[in-house]
């Protein structure tokens, strides 16, 4: 706060270990901040870890306008809940753009081609009235993220009714205005949280309006497969956990159809096979099949014995283009996962049932990635749009009504319970007190 003293904009950059593109990315943002007649500073955020790492590379200095700061996780730093991973870093940036009550831009330290984008983020929050804008972009199957920001869209856009392409991104933008609701908001400091981005999201979608911003292809780093399919509990158990959190209030929403991805998107000349790679879908079928053996007693519970034959099926299939899944029985078998996880209070079981999840999303992704093969982006993107977003969101509606009753009758019930607990810890009573009472 003493470095920067005062800023209209504050871009936060969580750091890991980008030593080879941190200084560009740096000069590529002091670029566009410089172009704007605000003060503004870039926050540069790290572990304990990597602060010899951060502090040998060669930044931009701070200009008169724009200051250049890093900052580290102080020693002795108790860990909160919920800020795991780079959570802490978001944690930090959030307490200090609100300090200064700044407008502020979220930017992965791994991105490579960011020119420009600070300025779309804050032209959408300071010119259009957005309270947050989020990025939108092309990204691959088998180097990125696409598996999981294409199946929580439909999780996210069927439940809450607001169509996020990427909401655990990274690249995204926050209104000054949002900034205390946010920190004060216990939901968002969760374990659980795949990353603090999609729980800020949550909280923004009930109170404010979110505009996409349309960027083109991302390119940033790739991610490893193993990486990448190994993510993907975390990101059930946290979508789920988003749903469980917020559910009185999603119940109460009128049915009304989620918005779809803004036109720009046709413009891009991508095919989707050029986004999947010769071998991911042969390495995404096996793991599919490797999860879903483990997990075949779990996903036999929730689907019902003719949904789990469909499974195994697909499981079984000696080639991963032979796969065939409809978006119908795809969300059908999903929100009954999703509808058994709200139902319940025990976490061993929530967990189990994340898990058991993940081959039902790599089977459904799987289809989806095989109907659209030869499809342009947004070809593929509109079938989508057209096919499976309403089927996800006819499907929750319909199972929504049933947790609904399912909330009504824990209610009737809750007297007779806490009556029954009452008696019971009466008759207990006198064991208890006869233990306790120890002879002199």
């Amino acid at each position: 706060m003493g470095s920067i003293r005062t800023a209209s904009v504050m871009v936060g950059i969580p750091f890991h270990n980008e030593t080879g593109n941190i200084a560009a990315l740096v000069e590529k943002t002091q670029c566009d901040l410089e172009s704007r007649t605000q003060n503004a500073a870039i926050v540069i955020v790290g572990e304990r870890k990597t602060r010899s790492v951060l502090l040998q590379a060669k930044l931009p200095p701070s200009s008169a306008r724009v200051k250049v700061v890093t900052f580290f996780k102080p020693f002795g730093f108790a860990q909160r809940p919920g800020l795991t991973r780079r959570s802490w870093s978001h944690w930090a940036i959030l307490q200090v753009a609100s300090r200064l009550s700044a407008d502020v831009v979220f930017i992965d330290a791994d991105v490579r081609n960011s020119q420009g984008w600070v300025n779309q983020y804050l032209d959408a929050i300071q010119h259009r009235g957005a309270g947050l804008a989020v990025a939108n972009y092309v990204r691959r199957f088998d180097e990125d993220d696409a598996i999981v920001h294409i199946w929580d869209r439909l999780i996210f856009g069927a439940v809450f009714r607001k169509w996020i392409a990427f909401r655990h991104g990274g690249d995204y933008a926050i209104s000054h205005k949002l900034l205390p609701g946010i920190l004060d908001d216990v939901s968002i400091m969760r374990e659980r949280a795949y990353t603090m981005d999609s729980a800020v999201m949550a909280h923004v979608v009930r109170r404010g309006h979110i505009e996409s911003i349309w960027l083109g292809a991302k390119e940033h780093e790739p991610i490893t497969r193993l990486n990448l399919f190994n993510r993907l509990q975390s990101l059930v158990h946290s979508v789920f956990d988003d749903v469980d959190t917020h559910l009185s209030v999603v119940l109460r929403w009128p049915r009304t159809a989620a918005s779809v991805q803004p036109p720009e998107i046709l413009a891009t000349p991508s095919h989707m096979r050029d986004l999947i790679g010769s071998d991911f879908r042969q390495e995404l079928h096996t793991d599919m099949a490797t999860r879903f053996r483990a997990a075949a007693h779990d996903i036999r519970q929730t689907l019902g014995m003719t949904a789990f034959e469909r499974f195994a099926a697909l499981a079984n299939q000696t080639s991963a283009e032979q796969v065939s899944l409809s978006p119908r029985h795809w969300a059908n078998a999903t929100v009954r996962f999703l509808a058994r996880y709200v139902r319940s209070r025990d976490r061993e079981k929530k967990s189990r049932l994340a898990r058991a999840c993940v081959p039902i999303l790599e089977a459904g992704i799987l289809g989806f990635i095989n109907l659209t093969y030869d499809l342009v982006y947004a070809e593929a993107f509109r079938c989508l749009d057209a096919e499976y977003l309403p089927a996800f969101q006819q499907t929750w509606d319909s199972l929504s009504r049933r947790l609904t009753l399912y909330r009504l009758t824990l209610l009737r019930r809750w007297p007779d319970r806490a009556a029954s607990r009452l008696a019971g810890a009466i008759r207990r009573l006198p064991r208890l007190l006869t233990r306790n009472v120890r002879p002199r």
